[in-house]
């Protein structure tokens, strides 16, 4: 399982993408294809013409939700409490659980995306 963190540190924006089996495509292709992924934002079209975009892979336990849930909240964390936004809103299993440093919910932005 894994979990795919596309990023803009200019703009503090990011995206999550989460499979349930290992991507094999490159990062390079992954970023030439970010139109083909549908993000409910209205600052999406900003962000995928960044110049600045940069790809984290974070693979997830398979088979242990609970535990995938929990690594990915602390990856998602670690980006939300810099100040970054996620756009669209949340899809894809397992749903990365803030709870373990303290969130309980996080600031929709309407029509963007959500932060701390």
């Amino acid at each position: 399982m894994e979990m795919v963190i596309v990023s803009s540190e200019q703009q503090k924006r990011l995206i999550m993408l989460f499979s349930r089996t290992i991507s094999k495509m490159p990062d390079k292709a992954l970023l030439n294809d970010l139109g083909s992924y549908q993000i409910n934002s209205t600052v999406y079209p900003a962000f995928k013409a960044a110049t600045d975009l940069r790809v984290e892979r974070i693979k997830l336990p398979f088979g242990d939700d609970k535990r995938a849930s929990l690594e990915g909240g602390d990856f998602l964390y670690r980006y939300l409490s810099r100040g970054y936004i996620c756009l669209g809103d949340f899809k894809g299993q397992p749903k990365p659980d803030l709870t373990q440093w303290g969130v309980r919910s996080v600031r929709k932005l309407p029509k963007i995306g959500f932060g701390l």
